[in-house]
């Protein structure tokens, strides 16, 4: 009884997200933009609808919106920066073309780390870390809103986010904010406490930890 309520579950989901799929399009960017768990939902991307629903609070008319990592989120961040500039910013060469397909006119830059998450944890000041190169277009503008939801950072040969934390440190505006997703996890939460000097100013979710600072 129990593997038939699950299957049933099961396409029940698959069932309202195709549904969902073909109506959100058809919907006014402005409604769309109010309803992130929705689209969250639809689009099956990881960060919590919090985390975005921050980033839309704090953006204005023209924003300018980096972040780190490409994947399914990626039309939600352009979507929640209305006559902004949303850039992302990813190592995984796979990931670039997949959302080359998705959008051709997406701006995705691709960036090196030369960081480990087996290293990262020795790091005892901001300029331990070393930075990845970035375009100077990106390096010189002082950004709005800064979102963290990548390198990956799930095994000891992976970048971690310790050089994507630091780096978005610097690029972050007087008054924007930084938005860590996984704050949970060991590296993500070292590598904020050294290069923000805080613990986070907001959790804007504990099911799914990510944490906001304010710059």
């Amino acid at each position: 009884m129990q593997e038939d309520r699950r299957k049933w579950q099961q396409s029940a989901e698959r069932e309202a997200k195709r549904a969902l799929t073909a109506l959100l399009p058809q919907l006014p960017e402005s409604i769309r933009r109010q309803l992130v768990p929705i689209l969250r939902f639809a689009y099956e991307f990881q960060i919590s609808a919090h985390a975005v629903a921050a980033a839309r609070d704090h953006l204005v008319t023209g924003g300018r919106l980096p972040v780190f990592g490409v994947g399914h989120d990626s039309s939600t961040w352009e979507l929640v920066n209305p006559g902004g500039r949303t850039v992302f910013l990813e190592d995984v060469s796979s990931w670039i073309d997949i959302s080359a397909a998705e959008s051709p006119d997406r701006e995705v830059f691709m960036i090196t780390y030369e960081t480990t998450l087996a290293e990262s944890l020795h790091y005892e000041e901001p300029s331990d870390i070393p930075l990845p190169v970035v375009p100077d277009g990106l390096a010189s503008t002082r950004w709005d809103v800064v979102v963290l939801d990548g390198p990956y950072g799930w095994g000891p040969e992976t970048p971690g986010r310790s050089a994507s934390i630091a780096l978005a440190r610097r690029l972050v505006a007087p008054g924007g904010i930084v938005i860590v997703d996984d704050y949970n996890r060991p590296v993500e939460r070292h590598s904020c406490d050294i290069v923000f000097g805080r613990p986070a100013d907001k959790m804007l979710d504990t099911v799914r930890p990510v944490a906001l600072f304010r710059c």
